[in-house]
């Protein structure tokens, strides 16, 4: 198979994108929770809920991008603490692209809040979600996340 041979949805042509974010854990109310938002162009409850973040900008570091994210969405600084699990999401028919598949590359960071999340311009809604009980809309990206953190407490 050459590079330059396209199988649908496995090989070929597609654009990439890759974003990062702050994965906030807390414990409210004695439970482990985690800070979920909802943005984009649809109606409310056609969005996924996911965490803060978003595409890295040219010039930018992924932490940088994962910190002035959080600034963006939820009005407050964070810090980052280590790294969580990388993930790479394929949509067959990117919102920006068209027709071309992407793989959007998100990177994300186990990071403290600094005061009360406010809620920013762009989201839509926001809400903590206790770990053991993540909204059934969430993007495919927040259990394995999740998982990855609760495994990492374990040792």
């Amino acid at each position: 198979m050459s590079i330059n041979q396209t199988i649908p949805g496995e090989v070929g042509l597609f654009t990439t994108m890759i974003a990062s974010g702050p994965v906030i854990i807390e414990e409210k109310d004695g439970i482990e929770k985690t800070l979920l938002v909802k943005h984009g162009n649809k109606p409310v409850p056609e969005l996924k809920w996911k965490f803060p973040g978003g595409k890295v900008i040219k010039d930018s570091t992924l932490e940088g991008n994962a910190v002035r994210e959080a600034i963006e969405e939820i009005g407050r600084e964070v810090t980052l603490i280590r790294p969580l699990k990388p993930i790479v999401l394929w949509n067959e028919a990117s919102d920006s692209s068209g027709d071309t598949p992407q793989a959007t590359v998100l990177i994300h960071y186990l990071a403290q809040l600094t005061g009360e999340p406010t809620q920013g311009a762009e989201i839509l809604a926001m809400q903590w979600f206790a770990l053991d009980a993540l909204p059934e809309d969430s993007s495919p990206n927040i259990a394995p996340v999740i998982e990855d953190y609760l495994r990492s407490k374990a040792f």
